[in-house]
């Protein structure tokens, strides 16, 4: 079986009306203190009898969620790892590992001295042998060795043509270009590093030539790495391993809560993909699951660990009570209802669906109604958010964040209707 949890549903102060579940010292259920219309005050909540072991509590509308929570680690959706494409010596550094940087930002370069003398040096073999070209071509008789001779000479041509693009390519590459945004998390090169085409720095040293009874020497400093590796932090992904009974309870684009000990608050998500196929390791057989974050969420790292909860099931704006408020006799259901007075009286209610420790109320209550509810000693609470007012537009969807907390896209599989 799958398993199931029961959450809140965050909400911040907006001047949503809202019921908090409130976790007390041998209580069970959740104690609902309501908030009147702007969120600045709370009434007090009711004192609990503890002779009687009963509560009163406020009937509202809640949110009732069921989830399979499972955890994984952050990884960028994007990455990359360059290295020049030029040989010489690292001459500058602009930016070192842990920096930010923009696509299109210098983070290296190296010296172009001996990549200006291969450019200009390509580019006269290339106007000479144009020249050659156009004095056989003035000078063409039509004859079979005149054509022969043009012919090589624009296969020439073209062999010096590629040379001076090649050289041209060379000078752009001195400068290690930066072509996505993101963080570097790696960045090996120093001022002095000697490079080569294709690779990262290496270790290099040369000892100069004795000259005028003197001896002077130049050292290169030595490293080896694999490049610079950027790694953007615009979009995330994370991969979850679930078993086949939680598989079958989620469904591609059902929303996501990611919670992290490294991150303050929440974070939300879709389910973006769900493998075909399982795999099987000591018997037990598992499904790939990919989440991916939505929104934009500042201050998330790569291979940070994550706990995802997959909502797959939701009943929004839903009137519900703890299920202990209720008692069933041959089929008939009642709760016991408390007046303004104090009275005490068995109300008969017809129920709905239940998750977790609450269950709907589809008939027999209203919101603002009074009930008495049990308080078990030593059982958890269930996760619900509850309104004593209007909360049109909060449903499939979290309101809106800052962009440090993402957003919760739309998007839910709904209670099944009775």
């Amino acid at each position: 079986m799958p398993k199931i949890t029961f959450r809140w549903s965050r909400v911040r102060a907006w001047g949503i009306p809202i019921v908090a579940l409130v976790a007390g010292a041998g209580l069970g259920v959740g104690a609902m203190a309501l908030w009147g219309p702007g969120g600045d005050s709370a009434q007090a909540l009711p004192a609990i009898d503890s002779a009687s072991g009963q509560q009163t509590v406020t009937v509202g509308l809640q949110t009732l969620e069921e989830s399979v929570s499972a955890t994984g680690t952050l990884a960028a959706v994007s990455s990359s790892d360059l290295a020049f494409q030029a040989s010489g010596q690292v001459t500058a550094v602009y930016h070192e590992a842990g920096d930010t940087v923009a696509a299109g930002d210098v983070i290296a370069e190296i010296d172009t001295l001996q990549l200006t003398a291969d450019l200009t040096s390509a580019q006269a073999s290339l106007a000479q042998g144009e020249a050659q070209l156009a004095d056989l071509e003035d000078a063409a008789d039509g004859s079979d060795s005149s054509d022969a001779q043009i012919a090589a000479a624009k296969a020439q041509v073209a062999v010096l043509q590629q040379n001076a693009d090649d050289a041209e390519s060379a000078m752009d590459d001195s400068k290690l270009v930066a072509d996505i945004s993101g963080i570097l998390t790696s960045q090996p090169y120093a001022v002095g590093d000697v490079v080569s085409a294709g690779s990262s720095s290496s270790g290099s040293s040369s000892a100069g030539a004795t000259s005028m009874g003197g001896t002077s020497s130049t050292t290169s400093s030595s490293s080896s790495s694999s490049g610079v590796t950027i790694v953007g932090q615009d979009e995330w992904t994370v991969s979850v391993s679930l078993t086949e009974a939680e598989v079958a309870e989620i469904a591609v684009g059902d929303q996501v809560t990611f919670t992290s000990d490294d991150y303050d608050g929440e974070f939300y998500g879709i389910v973006s993909d769900i493998a075909n196929l399982p795999t099987t390791t000591g018997g037990s057989a598992t499904y790939a699951v990919d989440l991916q974050v939505t929104g934009t969420v500042e201050g998330l790292f790569e291979g940070t660990s994550v706990d995802a909860d997959i909502v797959y099931l939701r009943a929004t704006d839903v009137l519900a009570i703890p299920t202990n408020a209720i008692t069933t006799t041959d089929g008939v259901s009642t709760v016991t209802a408390v007046d303004d007075s104090g009275n005490q009286t068995a109300t008969e209610v017809t129920t709905g669906d239940t998750i977790g420790s609450y269950t709907e109320i589809t008939d027999g209550l209203s919101e603002g109604d009074q009930i008495l509810v049990t308080v078990t000693t030593g059982s958890t609470s269930s996760d619900s958010s509850s309104s004593s007012g209007d909360m049109s537009g909060f449903g499939g969807q979290m309101p809106n964040f800052d962009s440090s907390g993402g957003q919760m896209p739309g998007g839910m599989g709904q209670m099944p209707s009775n």
